[in-house]
């Protein structure tokens, strides 16, 4: 499970955010979910429709490249 890391994501007025470094962790696609610890207990999301955890799929794409590509659309 080399290619997994987990995070903790710490609180800044009520919201989490992780800031991704794609120097640090390079990469084409992005999968993540989200486990959470509440008093009532642990809940994962997201889930599909069996209610098991199916984490999510991003393309990661370079923002400069996106804007240009962006721009070319809609001239």
């Amino acid at each position: 499970m080399g290619y997994y890391r987990e995070f903790k994501l710490e609180s800044q007025f009520g919201h989490y955010q992780f800031l991704y470094d794609y120097k640090t962790y390079p990469g084409t696609h992005l999968q993540y979910y989200f486990i959470i610890k509440t008093e009532q207990g642990i809940h994962g999301t997201p889930l599909n429709q069996k209610g098991e955890l199916e984490p999510t799929n991003k393309l990661l794409i370079d923002p400069i490249e996106y804007f240009k590509q962006q721009s070319r659309l809609n001239k």
